[in-house]
């Protein structure tokens, strides 16, 4: 004890008294701190229990009032520092990732299963056709013994099966003419009903991922069909408008986009494989189907729940728009003239166009923005088709002009840099394309043009650099 005193170097016992009481004093000073962080450590423990309890019990009512809700969301972790955890690599791939894989490579297996059935005429067709409905009954029974207690793995049995399913009442119908296309057709929309109406409840997007969109999605990439595909895209269509029914209803978004990728790859593949002007009609009312059903898809937060428009919402738009200009220059230009190709992308871009304002009026402004850059792009594209030598570039500063005025005008820093872009990509076809192609006059007028235009951008930006950029 006396080796912990303080050293007090005085020469009075008074003095040496006086700092041993002050040291004393410091010491009883950090024991009542620690006390009180002490106490405080046991509040807040005691509150993080209290927590705790209160969650468990609003988890419990929540089963109650939605018993298709699924375990994982609904059981605890044994303690409340647990949840604070990130998933381990394990339970990442034990949990989320290997039944996934499972029921995608066991639809695939069935698939090829009844392939090669085909192709070895091992079993009549009628017998294939119900070998393939009683694995979807299998997988479907079984979804529904596990439902109660494994509320996930059950969602994704489900989805196999409706998927199974799915491709083999088409099946039945283009291959064998088993079915007729009343039938098939009535059962193709009850299924997708029925698919849909249990996604909701299950409360799972595994189930719209695998059961609708996987349901055209897997057989025909893994054996392509050319034929009928009338058939195909009217299919197609059913499920889509299931999709699109979902999606309204709950934030599903990768759903949507999933469905809107594959619809359009298999539409636009097939067009670009079929040389038969007949195939017109049906390739037009398709494409707008698609066109149509993922715009709703894409919009449907704003229409049907009230929420924000995200910019993710309007890059699945923008590509929409997109991936419906390709299809329709498959479908419409197999010379790919440039007649044909100014006048699908001149409409398009009027289309376009429509949209940016329409957004614009909507208060949408990144949406607005998108499309009226898209919008510009095809009318660029559409006057490099429509015309051609110094008419196309004088056209384009022309449009550049305009579209500069108009930043201006707006105040709109994007819309002006658009214009001085288009600017830039005239010197650079100048330099490049037309230095080889116009007469000496030409180069003239359009070097003398082009410089004018950029000498008047660069006055504007000296005149007026303290309110633009102050």
């Amino acid at each position: 004890m006396l080796n912990h005193l303080p050293i007090c170097g005085a020469n009075s016992i008074e003095e040496c008294y006086r700092k041993f009481c002050i040291f004393h004093q410091s010491i009883v000073m950090n024991e009542e701190e620690l006390k009180k962080l002490e106490i405080e450590v046991e509040r807040l423990a005691a509150q993080l229990r209290q927590q705790h309890q209160e969650i468990l019990t609003l988890r419990q009512q929540l089963k109650k009032l939605n018993p298709g809700s699924s375990d994982e969301t609904i059981k605890a972790p044994s303690h409340p520092i647990n949840s604070l955890r990130p998933p381990s690599l394990e339970n990442l791939i034990g949990l989320r990732f290997i039944h996934l894989i499972g029921i995608v490579v066991l639809v695939i297996g069935l698939s090829l299963g009844v392939k090669y059935a085909i192709d070895k005429n091992l079993i009549s067709e009628g017998m294939r056709i119900i070998l393939a409905y009683g694995a979807g009954g299998v997988l479907l029974a079984l979804s529904v013994r596990l439902k109660k207690d494994y509320a996930g793995f059950s969602a994704i049995l489900f989805s196999g099966a409706m998927a199974s399913v799915y491709f083999t009442t088409y099946g039945a119908y283009v291959y064998y003419n088993f079915l007729s296309f009343t039938v098939a057709f009535a059962i193709m929309i009850a299924l997708t009903i029925f698919t849909a109406y249990q996604a909701l409840l299950y409360n799972r997007q595994e189930i719209a991922l695998l059961g609708l969109v996987g349901a055209y999605g897997i057989p025909f990439l893994i054996s392509p069909n050319r034929g009928q595909a009338e058939l195909l895209f009217l299919y197609i269509t059913i499920i889509n408008c299931g999709v699109v029914f979902i999606c309204a209803k709950r934030s599903w978004a990768i759903v949507g986009r999933a469905a809107q990728g594959i619809s359009w790859l298999l539409f636009i593949g097939w067009a670009a494989l079929q040389n038969d002007v007949g195939l017109r009609s049906y390739g037009l009312i398709f494409m707008v189907l698609f066109f149509i059903l993922f715009a709703i898809n894409a919009l449907s937060p704003k229409l049907f729940r009230k929420g924000a428009f995200s910019s993710t919402a309007t890059y699945q738009l923008l590509t929409n728009n997109v991936l419906f200009y390709i299809a329709a220059l498959y479908v419409f230009g197999y010379s790919f003239s440039n007649s044909s190709i100014a006048l699908i992308t001149g409409l398009f871009s009027f289309f376009a166009a429509t949209q940016a304002v329409l957004f614009y009026l909507w208060n949408e402004k990144i949406g607005s923005r998108l499309t009226g850059y898209y919008a510009l792009i095809l009318f660029v594209i559409f006057i490099g088709f429509n015309w051609s030598g110094i008419t196309v570039t004088l056209l384009w500063l022309l449009t550049a002009v305009i579209i500069f005025i108009a930043g201006v005008r707006f105040k709109s820093i994007a819309v002006r840099m658009s214009a001085i872009a288009l600017m830039g990509t005239t010197l650079l076809k100048l330099l490049v394309l037309d230095s080889l192609t116009f007469s000496t006059l030409q180069k003239v007028i359009a070097y003398l043009v082009l410089g004018v235009l950029l000498l008047l951008v660069s006055f504007y930006y000296q005149k007026f650099k303290e309110q633009l950029f102050d």
